[in-house]
């Protein structure tokens, strides 16, 4: 690396020798980047605080991201704490208005941010305090096998291997954002008052209420969106998040498009692959002839790696027979449910059934 390379503070502070030096100095980083701040001695104020933000993301999040989130949220972090220095006379490079950033994109709260950026203490008193229900959840597929994740508004998302989501445990009012790195199938309940909204690196993706498959992994020249049910409407995220009326694709069902990273573009096509529409690469083949209705719900949570609870009393006289092959989980639940007479919510990554029992 040159020494006269010319970081931004974003730059910096997702740089990895950087972020070792400042983490885990050795001899050899420290003497690096002495030097290049020797050599750069206009940098320091960007260096201090590139150092302070790392230090901040350390603190909030632990190391538990992989290298595109840490890109992301560093990202993010800057910008949000690049808007509250214009408009509060505030000192750039305290540690306590990156790590209010970092609390900002972590929680989607904004109290605590404007706390944090006028007092160096930590928030108390019921106007500054966050429930759980604001907290952001990351899940990461490190197995051979697809991973299940079970959304708050009941929507799933059927994570590939190496591929990751972050998500907040509850929604919030006005919309349902979501991050993802990599590959997933999502299944989105519908609510045309609450848009569902996919980032990932390059495009962001908004339906109200369908399912579709996005790929977009970090190391591939292309992103992807595949419709299986349903409309979605496709962003270049530059121009998603710079403008207030950007112009993107709509794809209906068997459509697909295509972000060219090299050529900063959309190209929509019909979908040639029918793999791409499946919730699943993996044919869940499930049969219940006259059996318990609890069997079938612990069968279905083995299958998809899932928590489904229910009162066992309850439904002890509650018998199904019933037949799988493509449907999804979703449309399983609703069968075994609808036959029984009951519903099911999705809370803190689990299905629970409500049933008032079978006659």
């Amino acid at each position: 690396m040159s020494l006269h390379r010319i970081f931004t503070v974003e730059e910096l502070a997702t740089d990895e020798s950087f972020r070792r030096w400042v983490m885990a100095p050795t001899p050899d980083l420290d003497r690096y980047w002495q030097q290049w701040l020797q050599q750069n001695p206009d940098r320091a104020g960007v260096a201090a605080r590139a150092r302070e933000l790392v230090l901040a993301v350390h603190e909030i999040y632990k190391d538990d991201l992989s290298e595109e989130m840490l890109r992301h949220e560093i990202g993010e972090i800057t910008r949000i704490a690049g808007e509250r220095k214009a408009e509060r006379r505030v000192p750039f490079y305290q540690r306590a208005v990156w790590r209010a950033a970092a609390i900002l994109v972590l929680t989607g709260g904004f109290s605590w941010l404007y706390y944090t950026t006028h007092n160096t203490t930590a928030p108390s008193g019921k106007g500054h305090e966050f429930t759980s229900t604001n907290e952001m959840l990351v899940k990461s597929n490190s197995s051979d096998v697809e991973m299940t994740v079970l959304l708050s508004d009941n929507s799933v998302a059927t994570l590939s291997k190496g591929s990751s989501i972050r998500y907040p445990r509850q929604f919030a009012a006005n919309e349902r954002r979501v991050y993802l790195t990599g590959e997933a199938f999502f299944d989105v309940a519908k609510n045309p008052d609450q848009p569902f909204l996919v980032y990932t690196h390059e495009t962001v993706t908004k339906v109200l209420g369908t399912s579709f498959r996005i790929k977009a992994f970090e190391g591939d020249n292309t992103e992807m969106v595949a419709v299986k049910t349903g409309r979605v409407s496709v962003f270049p995220k530059t121009e998603y998040e710079a403008t207030g009326k950007p112009s993107g694709v709509i794809l209906n069902p068997n459509q697909q498009v295509v972000f060219n990273r090299r050529d900063n573009k959309l190209e929509k096509a019909v979908t040639a692959n029918p793999v791409l529409l499946a919730e699943s690469t993996v044919v869940k083949e499930q049969v219940f002839d006259d059996r318990p209705v609890t069997e079938a719900f612990d069968v279905l949570a083995k299958a998809y790696g899932i928590s489904i609870t229910y009162n066992a009393e309850t439904l002890s006289d509650c018998v199904i027979s019933a037949q799988f092959g493509d449907e999804n989980l979703k449309q399983r639940l609703n069968a075994i449910c609808q036959a029984i007479g009951a519903g099911y919510d999705m809370e803190n990554g689990r299905v629970v059934i409500r049933s008032k029992g079978c006659n």
